[in-house]
């Protein structure tokens, strides 16, 4: 730090007076406002705290059921907002967070949707966030009040449907955007790294609410979601349509469930090009379809950009119940690269739609380093991926979906180091069960 110093000395009378003139000291201002997360106004970016407010208890309407007190939740969340896992909240149609607000959600904190003749979901627009982080032993779970009354079942709410600003290809340009089914957002844009907040052991029971013809809300949507968001360790449980459905966009999901969902349990359209490792698939024989089910998109195969996931260490196991299924159903002109996968109980293993053919030829779309095993047929059209050395035909025994299989794996973190370094085939490890705790089994 520099000093300026001017010095003035006189003698006046015998008597020295000296004079210092010492330039002002200059320092970094730190931002003021809310630097609690509880508060409505909370302000991430400040460093010295005031201002904060908050709602009150009063403020907030509330709906008692078999004796407890419920925070009723719907319409536009336009400014921050906190939910604590000392209270248990009702969501009442739609619930919208906002651009430029974040959703903050205690660990262990439990939202019902409400069974009043609405829809219930959970929307986060384009540029607001949640921020959802539970843990192993306080999961965050998002379920129906028929869980409490009596009755819960598939298709009895609309889910969690993120918005984000990443890349869709069904318009034909660069900056294409897209409504979201059931009215739940517009999603689509330009910016692939989009951050649309964090949701980690976050659990989504009896969701995937069918509204109509092609108009489904599943039990995750992702919808233009971009690589900035951070989604780890979810469940999608019981929903009568897609367990997690990524509409384009770049999101990355890591250690992920899908159990007894009725349709597909993983399913990719509209340009999604993110990663995926460690997901399980658990079919219920009342009612299944696909395991993966990948699209580029329907109406127009060659639009881009191209939906090209990569995907490693994942587990489908399927059931049969009464009609046809796959385990990877890739189609509709999609590109894929999946590693060490485990398919079992399917009706085919893999099976290619004929447009897709030229991709498996040219290698940008493979499935490798797999074992296919106790399924009706193993592959269908599926061309050099039946004859690929690194799959297998045999695999382990697995305890529900707990196994893995050694021989051939390939360690995906050579390819890109936000995978996992793992040289396993599977999802889950004996003795290292990630799902433990805060998952619900079927």
């Amino acid at each position: 730090m520099n000093l300026l110093r001017h010095f003035n000395i006189n003698l006046l009378a015998g008597t020295l007076v000296m004079t210092i003139a010492v330039a002002p000291l200059t320092s970094c201002k730190k931002k003021e406002g809310c630097t609690d997360p509880t508060a409505t106004n909370y302000d991430p970016d400040a460093d010295k705290d005031c201002c904060c407010e908050y709602v009150t208890p009063e403020s907030e309407p509330t709906q008692t059921i078999n004796g407890e007190t419920y925070y009723v939740l719907n319409g536009n969340i336009a400014s921050n907002r906190s939910l604590v896992a000392s209270r248990k909240y009702l969501i009442s149609g739609g619930l919208f967070v906002a651009s430029g607000a974040t959703l903050t959600i205690e660990e262990g904190t439990r939202i019902y949707a409400a069974d009043d003749g609405t829809t219930p979901f959970l929307s986060i627009q384009r540029g607001g966030r949640i921020n959802a982080v539970g843990t192993a032993s306080a999961p965050i779970v998002f379920t129906t009040i028929k869980t409490v009354t009596g009755g819960a079942s598939r298709g009895d709410w609309g889910g969690i449907i993120l918005n984000g600003y990443g890349a869709i290809n069904i318009c034909g340009a660069s900056n294409c955007t897209a409504e979201g089914e059931g009215g739940t957002g517009t999603y689509g844009g330009t910016n692939d790294a989009d951050n649309t907040g964090t949701m980690k052991y976050v659990r989504v029971e009896y969701a995937g609410k069918i509204l109509g013809t092609d108009n489904e809300l599943n039990g995750f949507s992702f919808n233009g979601v971009g690589s900035g968001t951070v989604l780890e360790h979810l469940q999608a449980f019981k929903g009568s349509d897609d367990g997690f459905e990524f509409f384009g966009g770049t999101v990355n999901l890591k250690w992920a469930v899908s159990t007894g969902n009725s349709d597909d349990s993983f399913d990719w359209t509209h340009g999604w090009r993110g990663k995926g490792q460690f997901w399980v698939v658990h079919q219920d024989a009342a009612t299944c379809d696909n395991g993966f089910e990948g699209d580029n998109w329907e109406t127009d195969y060659n639009v881009t950009p191209t939906s090209n996931p990569m995907i490693s260490n994942f587990t489908l196991v399927g059931a049969d119940d009464g009609s046809a299924n796959s385990g990877t159903r890739l189609r509709h002109g999609t590109k894929a690269q999946l590693w060490n996968g485990l398919i079992t109980g399917f009706s085919d293993g893999i099976r290619v739609g004929s447009e897709c053919d030229a991709y498996v030829v040219d290698g940008s779309l493979f499935v490798k380093n797999s074992a296919l095993f106790n399924n009706v047929n193993n592959y269908n059209n599926a061309g050099s991926i039946a004859t690929d050395p690194t799959n297998a035909t045999s695999g382990p025994s697995l305890s529900g979906y707990i196994g893995i299989q050694n021989a051939d794996a390939f360690d995906p973190s050579t390819i890109d180091n936000w995978f996992s370094p793992v040289e396993f085939k599977g999802a889950v490890e004996p003795g290292n069960d990630w799902t433990a705790n805060w998952t619900t089994a079927l």
